[in-house]
């Protein structure tokens, strides 16, 4: 399996678990993913983050301190999912990045006339859903 696609699984399943069990920090959700054993590969603390960051779906609602090992603290993110946009599970779908989509997902998605992301669109909406909940 590429690297690439084992991303967008744990992208998919970043969002599923943040919608499913509320808001965490990176070292939480890397903690959940770990006990879920569905992965080979995990990524590291900077590419975890980079991956919450840079998904649509997810947003940073406060800061926490953490202490280390050494006992030195340290600030880190608490991440949730975008509740203004996503209300439901099947909303996740429907507001997937193109990186995070499996291949048949791809086929489906098509451009949205207002903001020109690909997303899957149901047939009677005009638009996408974060266009429609902006």
């Amino acid at each position: 399996m590429a690297r690439n696609n084992a991303n967008a699984r744990i992208r998919r399943k970043v969002a599923e678990i943040l919608f499913d069990e509320g808001s965490m920090t990176r070292s939480e959700m890397s903690s959940r993913l770990l006990s879920m054993n569905e992965f080979r590969i995990l990524p590291n603390d900077s590419s975890l983050t980079a991956m919450l960051c840079k998904n649509a779906q997810i947003v940073i609602e406060g800061w926490e301190w953490v202490q280390v090992t050494d006992g030195v603290k340290v600030k880190n993110a608490v991440y949730k999912i975008n509740d203004e946009i996503i209300k439901s599970r099947e909303d996740l779908l429907y507001t997937l990045p193109v990186s995070s989509m499996t291949r048949s997902q791809k086929e489906r998605a098509i451009v949205c006339p207002s903001c020109r992301q690909r997303r899957i669109i149901k047939d009677r909406w005009s638009d996408c859903l974060v266009c429609q909940r902006k």
